[in-house]
């Protein structure tokens, strides 16, 4: 290798520019050389790693911009808030102790137990969250000791932060510093406070919520207040009883590891569960008349087994449980929708033969006999077997599916003869304050595992699906949330320090050439966050099981 190589460096972005620049040159000067405006730029990605702006190249490399339009992005846009709305909060306040609780869409609930949230207090917030933004002050990023995180941390009163930092095995720990004041984040922040150009602050209950744009730089319109939403409330209510199991934080659940309290946790979890389904099977015993249950819920929220174990409560009580899959409804092959992509795409309604499943239902609930089809997946088509059905007097229908909350599908029936019930894994536990573990991960690991083991998906191939599933999400089920009749927390408290054994590994076979590297490395490090603990003492019918397998349930 010649002089002239080893000290240069070649950048070339995503557009197929190239630049030549001296070795260990700060991304920030890179950028420079290529933009006129940074300030959509949060930060890059340098190899498929999100870096800061502060990163220095020391080999040839690739450069993608990370902005608002990508998941990245918005992580780094939110953590940039949150640590405005902490200056603001420090600056109004003093001493604040702040705990998100919710994150929905991409609106962010929290509450400030030492403070109570008027109006007119969260309008001095908002105010000073824009004045801090309009300075555009420099955010800097530092790696200090741990003897030094410890004594900041102190001075703040940040007990929480103190705690997690305890059960890691660092010496060194990333802080970020403006404007005097200092905390830290699990994960980068934009440079400085002026790129996160819009956002919003709303009264709602006894906290707040931090509105953020979406990927077009759009506020959602909410009109000045939140409407009630069920989906904050089931966190508001986990949120307490996580709390008064003691275990409400990331450093308590570690603690109890530490102590080998393994199965203590496991059985306070699983009890959880177990209690949920007794309250919705009483809940159903009132109204008399339910003749169909709807299982809607996200990906990878446990309705398989959910949906048999539901089964099983129910046939306690004298009914005789009939389980439907819409999956069984599909078109044909040659009639599915195409998506933008040009590929099939069975997350629509429209992918559904909503007339046959319809008509077959409404067959069912007069009492008639029906011949049930089953879906093919490898010829495309639905075949009708001779597998026929015509309801008793105690049999009820559970009909699972990512549709199955949507009206257009049941329009047949009247609503009292219909309980819709909503699944989802509702992660209350938080790192810290101002990071709460996301039910959004909390998923793709489970799918992430599940498919390896059963479909012999690789990690990529997960990520790959991972968009599509959740637009689906987004559109087809979200929007019917607010009028089930009960939701269902299919989270399990120890579930991250048992996931842990089975994803990390996965998550290091993703290679640094590919484009998911950045988030297999996010995820591996948040994994980091919790001890493991093995699964003798899982029980064979935990929904834990559907993922990680040896349940008695089919997966």
């Amino acid at each position: 290798m010649n002089k002239t190589n080893e000290n240069s460096v070649v950048v070339t972005f995503e557009d197929s520019r190239k630049v030549k620049v001296p070795y260990k040159t700060k991304v920030i000067d890179v950028l420079k050389l290529v933009e006129n405006d940074l300030s959509d730029i949060l930060a890059v990605k340098i190899n498929n790693e999100v870096r800061s702006y502060d990163y220095e190249i020391v080999m040839d490399s690739t450069c993608d911009f990370v902005e608002l339009s990508n998941e990245d992005g918005y992580r780094i846009y939110s953590r940039t808030l949150k640590m405005i709305l902490y200056m603001a909060l420090t600056k109004l306040f003093s001493s604040a102790k702040v705990e998100f609780i919710a994150t929905i869409a991409r609106d962010q609930y929290f509450v400030v137990k030492n403070i109570t949230l008027t109006n007119e207090k969260i309008a001095k917030i908002k105010s000073k969250m824009e004045e801090i933004i309009s300075c555009n002050l420099p955010i800097l990023r530092k790696m200090i000791s741990y003897e030094e995180a410890e004594v900041l941390y102190k001075a703040s009163g940040d007990e929480v932060k103190l705690e997690n930092m305890s059960n890691k095995l660092k010496s060194y720990i990333t802080m970020y510093f403006c404007d005097g004041m200092y905390n830290s984040f699990y994960g980068a922040l934009a440079p400085y406070t002026g790129y996160v150009k819009k956002f919003d602050l709303l009264p709602y209950k006894n906290g707040a919520i931090l509105v953020i744009p979406d990927k077009s730089m759009n506020l959602v319109e909410h009109a000045n207040e939140v409407k009630e939403n069920r989906l904050y409330e089931s966190f508001i209510e986990f949120n307490k009883l996580n709390e008064k199991l003691g275990i409400d934080n990331v450093a308590k659940l570690n603690e109890k590891v530490l102590k080998n309290k393994d199965v203590e946790i496991i059985q306070m979890s699983e009890a959880i569960h177990q209690r949920q389904l007794v309250e919705l099977v009483l809940d159903i015993e009132k109204k008399q008349n339910v003749k169909m249950i709807l299982i809607a819920g996200p990906s990878s929220s446990g309705k398989t087994t959910f949906a048999q174990k539901l089964g099983v409560q129910l046939s306690l009580t004298g009914f005789n449980p009939i389980t439907i899959s819409m999956d069984n409804y599909f078109k044909e092959r040659k009639d599915t929708p195409i998506g933008p992509d040009g590929k099939y795409d069975f997350e629509r309604v429209d992918a559904l033969d909503v007339d046959l499943f319809n008509n077959q239902m409404k067959d069912l609930i007069l009492g008639k006999t029906v011949e049930l089809p089953k879906f093919d997946f490898v010829q495309g088509k639905k075949v009708f077997n001779g597998r026929t059905l015509k309801l008793k007097e105690r049999d009820i229908l559970i009909i699972e599916g990512i549709h199955a909350l949507n009206p257009i599908l049941t329009e047949f029936t009247d609503n009292n003869q219909k309980y819709k019930i909503y699944i989802s894994p509702i992660a209350t536990l938080n790192i810290d304050g101002y990071t709460k573990i996301s039910s959004t991960d909390t998923r793709i690991l489970r799918r992430m595992v599940r498919d390896y083991t059963t479909r012999g998906h690789s990690v990529e191939k997960t990520f790959d699906l991972w968009p599509n599933v959740k637009k689906g999400e987004e559109k087809y089920i979200f929007p019917f949330v607010n009028e089930v009749d009960y939701i269902y927390n299919s989270s399990l408290v120890y579930e991250p320090c048992v996931i842990k054994n089975y994803a990390q590994p996965l998550l290091l076979q993703v290679k640094r050439t590919s484009v998911y590297y950045s988030e297999s490395r996010r995820l591996y490090e948040f994994l980091n966050n919790f001890l493991a603990i093995g699964t003798e003492n899982i029980p064979i019918d935990s929904l834990m099981r559907e993922f990680i397998g040896s349940g008695c349930f089919d997966r």
